[in-house]
């Protein structure tokens, strides 16, 4: 008897390939072989606008370092989101 999938989860990344891995193992492993869980990776670059498909851009007000630019996110978003589905980003600082 198949099981239809309970849930579905989207990630985007611009390492696709990395985050295929860990999740292919242990419980998301078990979960997804059982098809209790779907696991899709989209690259993010795919929702770039530019010809190098240039996820990141220097920091306002100058500095070291770079900044994801939040285009390709929202772009990304808009395309994967439905009525049904919670959309969930990860940042740095974690909840306050």
């Amino acid at each position: 008897m198949k099981v239809s999938v309970l849930m579905r989860i989207d990630i985007v990344t611009i390492f696709p390939e990395i985050a295929r891995g860990p999740l292919s193992s242990s419980i998301m492993g078990r979960a997804v072989d059982a098809g209790k869980v779907e696991i899709r990776f989209h690259d993010l670059r795919e929702y770039t606008t530019d010809k190098h498909r240039q996820v990141d851009d220097m920091p306002y007000g100058g500095g070291p370092g770079m900044v994801m630019k939040p285009e390709p996110f929202f772009a990304a978003v808009a395309a994967l989101k439905s009525e049904s589905s919670r959309v969930i980003l990860l940042t740095p600082q974690g909840q306050s």
